[in-house]
């Protein structure tokens, strides 16, 4: 019983940290603005590079990403050291991190006027050792995709898609981490045909 309640105190906890927007903060410190007020009006990266400053929405981007990296790592660390760790916890350090996605995504405290989240998904999978490799070497590929050919999209879309189909094709289609990816790719679909519907894009 003890276990359930710390566990969704840390659902709760992640959802919040997702809802503190790290976009608005460095646009207001950096170039004195409200990210409200500018581009498309939501405190996400894309607005920044694309309308603000393009050093700025990489650092967004990073400060996203490192955000739930360190978050998850610091979780698994406490649960270690208290000796809570079983076979499932890696699908739980799994949903906590869909937890400060659906903040990152669709916070409360901001009127749900979230991101895409595919920063925070993306140190999310980083997170974990037994999908590094494929997540390594998409991130190459969408790095290549984005900076050489501009395209920022399919990019994204990569880098969502891409992980589990290497993942099958590295491991095998037994390996739990494989039923975790392409169950978070669907979800993370559904959150950005919200976020598009949000952004009038559809």
């Amino acid at each position: 019983m003890i276990n359930v309640l710390i566990a969704i105190g840390i659902c709760i906890m992640s959802y919040l940290l997702g809802c503190f927007s790290f976009s608005r903060i460095i646009a207001k410190f950096f170039k004195k603005l409200n990210v409200y007020e500018v581009g498309t009006g939501f405190a996400i990266t894309e607005n920044i590079y694309h309308n603000i400053s393009k050093p700025l929405g990489v650092l967004s981007a990073s400060v996203d990403a490192v955000k739930i990296y360190l978050f998850i790592h610091l979780v698994k660390w406490k649960f270690s050291y208290f000796g809570l760790m079983d076979l499932s916890f890696n699908t739980m350090l799994f949903i906590f991190g869909f937890f400060m996605l659906l903040g990152h995504c669709l916070p409360a405290t901001h009127k749900f006027r979230g991101g895409r989240g595919i920063f925070i998904f993306t140190g999310m999978l980083l997170s974990f050792n037994e999908i590094l490799l494929p997540m390594s070497i998409t991130l190459v590929i969408a790095g290549i995709l984005f900076f050489v050919f501009k395209q920022s999209r399919f990019s994204q879309f990569l880098i969502v898609l891409f992980p589990p189909l290497l993942s099958i094709i590295i491991y095998d289609l037994d390996h739990p981490f494989i039923r975790l990816m392409v169950i978070s790719a669907m979800v993370m679909g559904i959150i950005n045909f919200i976020v598009s519907k949000r952004l009038k894009e559809l």
